[in-house]
């Protein structure tokens, strides 16, 4: 019982149809039970009762089925189905099924390509071939008697499959790495008594009391009539008694204002 994996303490479902003789399928219980021990169990179900069995999902560490010696078993899409159902995650199915090895229309008895998909597409995975060898004489009376079928290009395979590590329709939390936003540069605070100091209100621009003073540097640069260039404009606010600077205007440096001759225009 090695070669299907079944060890102490696991459940196995044996398989069984019409063309598997009794003693054959006796002797199988006997040795599966010798390997699963007391904290194991090996169950006993005809393939035409399976549909009807009320195994629960996930009940079963491996399924044999139509590996009775002298076995014909077809399996059908919704057998296939039901054991993956029955199937523990991670849990693995062994079955033996006589095929075809020529391309016959309309035939009953599939190809190994064929049956191996049939697998896939009943939720198992690791679907492979594990053995092919041509039917004994017993066997191929049985496909005729209990299958009506007869061919001289038939062989029996093993094949195994084994059950995804999770339950068809679970459901798990996916851990996705999403690198969050940085959030916008806060913009400092504003001291309200400097914002009350240097904003100016409608009255504050009344032409009257306000007025642009130059402010007059000595240097190189000239300004008509006077020898000097302002370099800065004040803006002044006439107060009685008193007059204040508000802010002060940097003037745009213009390479031509550096000497204003006598007879260059006024701008």
């Amino acid at each position: 019982m090695a070669d299907y994996g079944v060890s102490a303490g696991q459940f196995v479902a044996v398989i069984w149809d019409k063309s598997s003789p009794a003693e054959a399928l006796k002797d199988l219980v006997e040795k599966l039970r010798t390997f699963t021990g007391d904290e194991g169990q090996v169950s006993v179900e005809n393939i035409s009762q399976l549909l009807q069995s009320a195994h629960k999902e996930s009940s079963f560490d491996v399924i044999l089925s139509g590996v009775i010696p002298g076995s014909t078993t077809l399996h059908s899409a919704e057998i296939l189905a039901e054991m993956a159902r029955i199937l523990r995650p991670g849990g693995c199915l062994f079955l033996k099924e006589p095929v075809e090895t020529a391309i016959v229309n309309n035939s009953k008895v599939r190809t190994t390509s064929k049956l191996c998909s049939a697998l896939t597409l009943s939720g198992l995975v690791e679907v492979k071939e594990l053995l092919r060898e041509p039917l004994s004489p017993e066997e191929v009376q049985s496909v005729q008697e209990h299958l009506g079928y007869q061919s001289d290009s038939l062989l029996s395979v093993r094949i195994t499959g084994k059950k995804p590590n999770f339950e068809v329709g679970s459901s798990s939390q996916l851990k996705l790495s999403i690198a969050k936003k940085s959030s916008p540069p806060v913009k400092p605070a504003v001291d309200p008594a400097a914002a009350k100091l240097w904003t100016l209100s409608a009255n504050d621009m009344e032409d009257e009391s306000v007025h642009l003073w130059p402010r007059r540097r000595t240097g190189k640069r000239e300004v008509k009539g006077t020898g000097e260039l302002p370099a800065q404009v004040g803006l002044w606010k006439l107060l009685p008694g008193r007059c204040l600077p508000l802010c002060q205007l940097p003037l745009p440096w213009d390479a031509g204002l550096q000497t204003w001759g006598a007879g260059a225009p006024e701008r």
